[in-house]
């Protein structure tokens, strides 16, 4: 989940016919990549054992097959078969589909070589309108084995592998109850829509040694004995968000935090001309016609992430919000890597904090704020920032910022890579290298949470 996150197919909350008690150390992983909805599915394991999933994630052995050629799944007559090295080859077994349980095949022994990729476990596979998409039915360890090194560096600090190992067993198990996928048959999907998974092909020792470290250890509410939703990103830029201003709905785990630890953030920039800013917005679903964008404005930010942005034309205004703020710049080919941005060259800047009592917290504009010298002489505050050892930002629980009008057009100078929900991979990387544990480093980005 280090790339744009992605992070989610969708947020409907769908509990799958088969029981999380079931699944207990079982995962389904739908491979959406490379296998999903093909003609034709090549193996080239010599040696494999045929059956049928069972309701418990236990396969039921039929018969083994064996082809110096390998083999190759095609669908004919409206069901599943396996033929013998090509797509032409002789048929060797048809998956009957007045069977119910759903057909799958595992390697006599070693991993299961399918197409230009290896897997652990059972390879299920599902017939839909005549074209075929394979599941992989996977220890739960097992899987994150092939998540791990393809969602974080293995030359990250050890204590940074061990908190991703964490966040995406949580992930995978919050997953089993609460699929991204309803109807579908599998609980995540390979991509960076769920986690990123590469089989066993893409593992390294250093990860899977990660993986093996934190066995079974997951992150809780407090008392809770159902796994929470622990997303992460690639790279927050100094805060994280509330997940209620990115997907919606409120978690008392998700909260946004200061980020001071991260060290390397991405850092990026995109200039844009009046002529494509209106595009952008001629493009977007439902939009009213503005006219020719004029102006761009953030309208509200949260610990400096932007959460509205206004278009003003020459015949009215549009505003996108949360997610879409990144969303809208793809329609002309250039999204944005994070909501943590800035305007070159801005004008009308109304920056605010926010103060607490412990109980209570109000909004203050920072010119009401003073402050006082060595001589204890006050002076107003008017361009408080806040140094997180690398640059200098203006702070802002709130800020207002409308571009120059030039007719250049916008820059927008960015930092971070992500949703910005949950734990920074570069951020718990920078926390480890600090002397922080993996347990100290999950606590610090999932608010209120328990370890184990």
């Amino acid at each position: 989940m280090k790339k744009l996150i992605f992070f989610m197919c969708s947020m409907a909350v769908f509990v799958l016919a088969f029981s999380s008690m079931a699944y207990a150390n079982t995962i389904r992983i739908g491979l959406t990549r490379n296998f999903r909805n093909r003609d034709a599915i090549t193996i080239s394991t010599n040696s494999i054992q045929i059956g049928r999933g069972n309701a418990d994630g236990s396969f039921n052995y039929n018969r083994t097959l064996t082809s110096a050629s390998g083999f190759t799944l095609t669908v004919y007559g409206g069901q599943i078969v396996i033929r013998e090295g090509a797509a032409n080859g002789m048929i060797r077994f048809t998956f009957l589909n007045t069977i119910a349980e759903g057909p799958q095949i595992r390697p006599s022994s070693g991993l299961l070589n399918m197409g230009s990729e290896s897997y652990r476990g059972t390879m299920e596979f599902r017939l839909a309108d005549g074209r075929i998409t394979a599941i992989n039915v996977v220890n739960l360890e097992e899987y994150l084995y092939g998540v791990s090194p393809a969602e974080m560096s293995p030359q990250f600090h050890t204590e940074a592998l061990r908190a991703q190992a964490v966040a995406a067993r949580t992930y995978a198990m919050h997953r089993v109850n609460n699929s991204s996928h309803p109807g579908s048959g599998f609980h995540l999907c390979d991509t960076t829509c769920c986690q990123s998974y590469m089989g066993a092909g893409r593992e390294n020792t250093i990860t899977t040694q990660a993986v093996r470290d934190t066995r079974g250890i997951m992150v809780f509410a407090p008392g809770g004995i159902t796994p929470l939703l622990t997303p992460y990103h690639s790279s927050s830029g100094g805060s994280t968000d509330n997940i209620e201003n990115v997907w919606g709905g409120t978690l008392s785990h998700l909260r946004g935090v200061w980020d001071s630890y991260e060290q390397n953030p991405r850092i990026w920039s995109r200039t844009y001309t009046w002529a494509q800013l209106t595009s952008a917005v001629n493009a977007q679903s439902g939009a009213p016609n503005i006219g020719n964008v004029t102006g761009l404005s953030i309208a509200s930010t949260h610990l400096g992430r932007v959460q509205e942005l206004i278009f003003t034309g020459t015949a009215g205004q549009w505003t996108a919000t949360r997610q879409q703020v990144l969303s809208v710049f793809g329609h002309i080919n250039s999204s944005l890597y994070s909501r943590n941005f800035t305007f070159a060259g801005t004008t009308g800047i109304n920056a605010y904090i926010f103060v607490t009592d412990g109980v209570t917290s109000r909004q203050v504009p920072v010119s009401s704020l003073h402050v006082i010298n060595n001589l204890g002489q006050t002076a107003t505050a008017n361009s408080l920032h806040v140094f997180d050892g690398t640059t200098s930002r203006l702070v802002g629980g709130t800020q207002t910022v409308t571009t120059a009008t030039n007719p250049a057009g916008v820059t927008i100078n960015g930092r971070g890579w992500g949703h910005g929900v949950g734990m920074s991979q570069q951020g718990a990387n920078s926390m480890a290298h600090a002397g922080h544990d993996f347990r100290t480093i999950l606590r610090h980005y999932y608010t209120g949470v328990e370890i184990r």
